[in-house]
């Protein structure tokens, strides 16, 4: 006979078995392959968490139970490490946890954003209300992070691309050419003689220019880890002309829409921003909102908190304002956050048809100057021998 039993210990277990006249054979810890599979495949990709989430969503919807549905689901996982997740959740809810419970015991998976989330639905009897705004909220999110990949992706290509093709012709090309010229013996232009003198450089040093770059992102990582250090990057990042303008919209964005998912949840606006804290990336708004915590719990409204700040545009503190005196806070969030992703998108858009061509510019200003330079002392052999 085999059985679980939550305890602390395995001789907690024996214990418990031995008040209840039972013999154990041996005790061993639930989910060994589970945990196994923490070590070396707990890989679960934003899209496998999207897809679960919606797929949930409709079975609940449906009428199905959570355990059917989480049965149908974790069978139609292909990610094997989800599928066992999955599939302990289930085991943890038969033995009586609720599900937000079960789901929290893998924090690597699903945030305290999602569990968060679920907890309220379960305690305001709204679950199938909820778990289809989570889904939403969701693909929502997923299509905004992918507008911008695909504004990005594109122009960082054409980079690395024209970079690749510098490097190269500076560290493979230039010097085969370099020793047939020093052949020759005549003088050489100043233009290949600056191109000689970088490719040179480039050959024999180019362990300083990785190790510059090399030292320069561990330095980034390590300030990014310290508290001044984050808060210092953060608010350069908000300083740059164009792009701090973006970063911010962008924040202000999932800070909108977070919100306004955790208050149709049924959460007050206290208790939702602890959890749209978490969500925040940038440092600077993060203080920012732990302010508007102290702020509401003294009496004063979200918009009142929003229009004292300098982070938040007019824009945000008058639809925050006409939400909370119409009743419908949620949506004006929502709406908020659909319009700064929209103008967030169209930036990037701009922005990305911009930087092409000005890369594509670059990249033949200096493959032009390398071609000119190597052409050069062809000519003035050509104008001696004549």
């Amino acid at each position: 006979m085999q059985s679980v039993i939550e305890a602390e210990s395995e001789q907690a277990v024996i214990s418990k078995l031995l008040e209840m006249s039972y013999f154990p054979v041996s005790v061993q810890p639930e989910n060994t392959y589970l945990d196994k599979q923490k070590s070396y495949f707990k890989k679960v990709s934003r899209k496998d968490l999207v897809i679960f989430t919606r797929q949930f969503s409709s079975l609940i919807e449906s009428g199905v139970n959570i355990l059917d549905s989480l049965h149908i689901v974790t069978n139609q996982t292909s990610n094997k490490y989800f599928k066992a997740v999955l599939e302990d959740v289930s085991a943890k809810i038969k033995d009586g946890k609720s599900l937000s419970e079960s789901l929290a015991l893998y924090d690597n998976i699903f945030s305290g954003l999602y569990t968060s989330i679920i907890h309220s639905g379960e305690a305001s009897g709204n679950l199938e209300k909820v778990i289809k705004g989570l889904a939403e909220f969701y693909e929502k999110d997923e299509e905004f992070r992918a507008s911008l990949r695909a504004s990005l992706t594109y122009p960082l290509f054409i980079a690395i691309v024209g970079a690749l093709t510098v490097a190269v012709l500076m560290g493979f090309v230039i010097p085969k050419l370099v020793t047939m010229f020093e052949d020759l013996g005549q003088s050489l232009p100043v233009p290949t003689k600056i191109l000689i003198s970088v490719s040179g450089f480039f050959t024999h040093y180019w362990w300083i220019i990785f190790a510059v770059i090399g030292l320069f992102i561990f330095s980034l990582q390590r300030a990014i880890k310290t508290s001044q250090g984050k808060l210092f990057i953060d608010n350069f990042k908000l300083k740059i002309p164009l792009l701090g303008e973006i970063a911010l919209k962008s924040e202000i964005a999932r800070f909108s829409r977070t919100l306004s998912l955790l208050i149709s949840s049924g959460l007050a606006v206290v208790s939702g921003l602890n959890v749209t804290i978490a969500v925040i990336g940038n440092q600077i708004l993060k203080n920012e909102l732990e302010k508007f915590k102290e702020q509401i719990t003294g009496g004063l409204s979200l918009s009142k908190c929003l229009n004292g700040s300098k982070l938040f545009p007019s824009f945000v503190t008058n639809i925050v304002a006409v939400g909370e005196e119409g009743g419908n806070l949620e949506k004006s969030l929502t709406r908020v956050a659909d319009e700064y992703e929209k103008d967030v998108d169209r930036s990037l858009k701009a922005i990305s048809r911009l930087i092409e061509p000005v890369i594509i510019l670059i990249m033949g200003v200096v493959v032009g100057f390398i071609v000119l330079s190597m052409l050069l002392p062809v000519f003035q052999i050509n104008l001696i021998a004549r």
